[in-house]
């Protein structure tokens, strides 16, 4: 009796040169039998990029399993045959970052990678590549699915599913299940026994129950904690100062939102909306977020990529999995295994939320599996949450038709429905000089 054939899966990174390929890289590895594993392709329009984490990864799988792992600038090559595609793309990469960061910030206002008008200036540059990205697997392999990472995910999601509504694309953060990881430590309560539910946008949402496995709500005891006692904090201090200080400020000013909207848990990037003149006061206009990472960690990782390059071995390494890769891994499990686990998905509305814009792209938890996704169906929401939202979309889909159709008046008029823009003459003072800063990278606006 013959063997019976199983199908082994081609999966291709899009923007190989990322600091974060190499640990996407090793979940893939570690993951290997799960998802039927059958080769790596590493993609990237940096051929310099490409090579580096390439030639690294191509060690590292020889090390580790054996999978062949190519990596090319080929788009044809990479994506013909494709299983899955995760896509982690940055055009211009952090340099182009590091000037959405700090030319609102020169202006007294917001400049954040996804929220304010550095993600404003983000999308703007991203959509169109995305676009083409998705267009070209349309052609090349329509059946592959299409995992989207690429910031900012709010209005990247809004553009693909509106101009390719049947492509398989799936558009995924890994915030919200790091935040679900960081309050399943402080209650002292192991992540899979806890049922969170969620509603919002991308960077924009809250957690509206914490369901341990006996059905308790654990969400009020955790309010009351926190609304009685000033000196709670999500993470240790000790501990988060010694590697990157960053998330933990996040964090306090997470609680400090809670405190001040108690109804719900706000996902953390709610604090640029609820205290965005506190943040920015305390932000240092000449070295921003785009800065730190430069500097520290994609240095950590290319120096270490270069390293093992050199001695001919990856044995060494630092680098390793986490959150972000295993995240997206998890989600093509789901898939390849119809295990139907519960993720959270941004994903057209059509009744999940059942009184906001139907036709509009949410962030809510989703069943995954072979046939795609099943949305929980959140109910409805109340009055503050859902106006905030509506505001919020209002921003992402006018700068989605900003980037669609170039038009200086639909640019113009996103900047100053973003809630982190005090006035029509700074929102286009900063438009105007984001507008310079990007040639090249954005379409041209009239």
């Amino acid at each position: 009796m013959e063997g019976i054939f199983v199908k082994k899966n081609k999966f291709v990174i899009v923007g190989s040169g990322s600091s974060y390929a190499p640990a996407i890289v090793a979940v893939l590895l570690q993951r290997r039998t799960d998802i039927r594993l059958g080769e790596i392709v590493l993609y990237d329009i940096d051929a310099s990029r490409a090579a580096r984490t390439g030639r690294f990864c191509e060690l590292y799988a020889a090390e580790n399993g054996g999978i062949p792992v190519t990596y090319t600038t080929d788009i044809e090559q990479a994506f013909r045959g494709a299983d899955f595609l995760f896509v982690q793309i940055r055009p211009g990469c952090n340099a182009q970052r590091e000037k959405d960061e700090k030319i609102p910030l020169s202006h007294g206002i917001l400049g954040q990678e996804t929220c304010g008008l550095g993600g404003f200036s983000f999308a703007m540059r991203c959509i169109p590549a995305i676009l083409e990205i998705v267009g070209k697997a349309q052609e090349l392999c329509p059946d592959a699915w299409i995992l989207n990472y690429s910031n900012p995910e709010a209005m990247i999601s809004e553009a693909i599913y509106r101009t390719y509504p049947k492509a398989k694309a799936l558009c995924i953060c890994d915030m919200p299940i790091s935040q679900e990881e960081t309050i399943a430590d402080f209650l002292e309560i192991p992540h899979k026994e806890l049922t969170f539910r969620y509603f919002g946008l991308n960077h924009f949402g809250w957690f509206t129950h914490i369901y341990d496995k006996q059905g308790c709500d654990l969400l009020p005891a955790l309010r009351e904690r926190v609304l009685s006692d000033s000196t709670v904090r999500l993470v240790n201090a000790e501990a988060v100062e010694k590697q990157d200080n960053y998330w933990g400020e996040m964090y306090a000013h997470a609680i400090e939102g809670f405190r001040a909207y108690p109804e719900f848990f706000p996902l953390v990037y709610l604090s640029y909306y609820y205290f965005h003149n506190q943040i920015v006061e305390d932000m240092n206009p000449e070295y921003t977020r785009a800065n730190y990472v430069m500097d520290v960690r994609e240095k950590v990782v290319f120096e270490d990529c270069d390293r093992c390059i050199a001695e001919g071995t990856t044995r060494s390494s630092a680098l390793h999995a986490g959150v972000h890769g295993n995240y997206i891994v998890d989600i093509a499990n789901a898939i390849i295994n119809d295990t139907h686990e519960r993720f959270i998905i941004n994903t057209m509305n059509r009744g999940a939320i059942g009184n906001f814009n139907h036709d509009a792209v949410v962030e809510v938890p989703c069943y995954v599996g072979a046939g795609g996704i099943e949305p929980v169906s959140v109910g409805y929401i109340p009055q503050f949450h859902k106006s905030l939202m509506e505001a919020q979309k209002g921003y992402e889909k006018l700068t989605v038709e900003a980037a669609l159709t170039g038009s200086y008046q639909k640019a113009l008029q996103a900047v100053l429905l973003n809630r982190t823009v005090p006035s029509y003459a700074v929102g286009k003072a900063v438009l105007d000089e984001l507008m310079e800063a990007n040639k090249g990278y954005w379409n041209e606006l009239y």
